[in-house]
């Protein structure tokens, strides 16, 4: 899958060249007067390995990171990141409640994946190409939550967790960033990948919540290990120094 991403890099390389021809656009290295922050967002899919594969194809989400870089140490800066994966979803309707049988609602429970990390980052500073390897150390928390409402409006008057667990988690990622000047705002293509190990977990996947006819839930956990892969596409920006 590493290979992917490098293919992905260059497929974008090529793309930000046409839109620089189209547009006006134009790829240079940032300029010194770019700061040391930087603050990146874009998409995300998770690949699960081992059992935690066996359980959950994909996760689709969101995320984002805050970058800063010493000056005195060039390459090397921090980084804290955060993210949202969902990865099942089941819809039904039900209804509001045995006295009110003739009154239906929209039901949707969701698994979903919360993310955020820190830790130290080596970027390759200059150049039109700038490759980056980073470290992490942060928190996981899986949780199944249902909300009840109206799906068609985009409305819910009722949210419960039905089941989380969450704990420390750890790894390591790296990607390749492609500078683009666009007027006067310093930004970048960003595409990479990172593993995170979430150790042993307990979990629920799409269909494990099982109503029972008395009104309680029966819940089909599953407990491994939960680590994945994740891959990104986005891009980050950094403010100018005046």
């Amino acid at each position: 899958m590493n290979l992917r991403v490098l293919i992905a890099a260059t497929v974008l390389a090529a793309l930000a060249a046409r839109v620089s021809a189209a547009q006006g656009f134009f790829l240079r290295p940032l300029s010194s007067r770019a700061g040391p922050w930087t603050f990146d967002v874009g998409a995300q899919m998770a690949r699960p390995v081992g059992d935690f594969g066996t359980n959950v194809d994909r996760a689709w989400g969101i995320g984002g990171s805050i970058r800063h870089h010493f000056r005195g140490t060039f390459p090397l800066g921090v980084r804290a990141d955060a993210g949202w994966l969902n990865y099942g979803n089941e819809r039904k309707t039900v209804p509001l409640s045995p006295a009110l049988s003739r009154v239906n609602i929209d039901m949707h429970t969701s698994n979903n994946i919360a993310l955020g990390s820190i830790g130290p980052e080596l970027m390759l500073m200059r150049g039109p190409v700038r490759p980056y390897a980073f470290a992490l150390v942060g928190f996981s928390y899986f949780y199944t939550e249902s909300s009840a409402g109206d799906d068609n409006n985009g409305g819910s008057f009722a949210t419960t967790t039905n089941f989380d667990d969450g704990g420390w988690s750890t790894g390591y990622g790296g990607g390749i960033r492609f500078p683009l000047v666009i007027r006067s705002v310093e930004t970048a293509f960003d595409v990479g990948a990172k593993l995170t190990r979430n150790g042993t977990r307990s979990y629920l996947r799409r269909g494990d919540i099982i109503d029972q006819p008395d009104g309680s839930l029966r819940f089909n956990t599953r407990r491994t290990a939960a680590d994945f892969w994740q891959y990104h596409l986005g891009l980050s920006f950094s403010p100018r120094l005046k």
